[in-house]
């Protein structure tokens, strides 16, 4: 299942879960912490709400500002300087296996001297066929582009974080000695609370590693139309509202965002932040209102 935003094209998103079929039993546990090669501001300084938009829309800087995030991503590398609002911190992704090449690094390498960014997030989705769709060799041969650059490094994001695909890639990056500093997850399941906490925990007992969850929402995949989703507005909001403080409370959570579907969505439309005119839905509403950035202002 899944629905997932194309890069560049709009809020369309295609999920998938897949089970994990390995038999075969690998300790993470047994995999030494990776000493990052340049210590950087520690993530638990950020407030952890953060929201996740792509710039196909001259909208976002708005966005971002009127969520009172802490932290954003956009799926991308590109630092837009006059347009990213002021007293928010800004993560670039390597979304795919496009341009990992020196211009890419040197890019990077840049900004990081600049101190204007003070982490990295790895390929999206790589076991999704409508997203990064690599395998876990070409990852790996790629991985030690990521990791030149010198910032604390997210795993790839899957789409089932405790599969097959990650779970390979994390064995393989073991056996070539690759750093991964931190582990990112998606979920898409529907309004238990204690699922998705499960599927954290899951995640964390198997690898180890500090999480960010760079997409969260309930979802309704069997959907055809807004008005066919099985959800409402209240359970998503009391979904909401029980998540948001178990994740603050949670150590090994370093950051999280949710994603905002669009109101017009099959599967998501009750998962929506904004309605339709750009205004804040009621969930929107309680997202920023939740532990809020009060610093962040858009820029003149």
């Amino acid at each position: 299942m899944k629905v997932l935003i194309k890069i560049f094209i709009g809020f369309t998103l295609i999920f998938c879960s897949c089970e994990n079929k390995n038999n075969d039993v690998f300790n993470f546990g047994e995999i030494e912490n990776p000493e990052i090669t340049s210590p950087t501001v520690d993530s638990l300084t950020v407030g952890k709400k953060g929201f996740a938009i792509t710039t196909a829309s001259g909208l976002w800087p708005e966005r971002v500002s009127v969520l009172k995030a802490h932290w954003f991503y956009t799926w991308g590398d590109g630092y837009y300087e006059d347009l990213i609002p002021n007293n928010i911190e800004f993560v670039p992704m390597k979304w795919g296996q496009w341009n990992v090449n020196e211009a890419f690094l040197s890019s990077m390498k840049a900004l990081k001297e600049a101190g204007k960014i003070n982490y990295l997030l790895g390929f999206n989705e790589p076991d999704g066929a409508e997203q990064a769709n690599m395998s876990v060799d070409k990852a790996i041969e790629l991985w030690p582009i990521l990791e030149e650059v010198g910032l604390p490094l997210g795993s790839p994001a899957c789409v089932n974080s405790t599969g097959d695909w990650m779970q390979e890639f994390m064995q393989k990056a073991n056996t070539n000695n690759l750093r991964v500093d931190f582990v990112t997850v998606h979920w898409y399941g529907g309004v238990s609370a204690s699922s998705f906490i499960n599927r954290l925990e899951e995640t964390y007992s198997l690898y180890g590693k500090p999480i960010w969850i760079t997409e969260f929402a309930p979802a309704d995949w069997t959907a055809s139309s807004p008005e066919d989703n099985k959800f409402n507005s209240e359970k998503v909001l009391n979904f909401m509202k029980e998540v948001l403080p178990q994740l603050e409370d949670l150590d090994y959570v370093h950051r999280y965002t949710w994603f905002s579907f669009g109101k017009n969505s099959a599967a998501g439309t009750y998962s929506a932040l904004f309605n339709l005119d750009g205004t804040l839905t009621e969930l929107g509403q309680f997202y920023a209102d939740y532990k809020p950035n009060l610093d962040i202002e858009l820029k003149n």
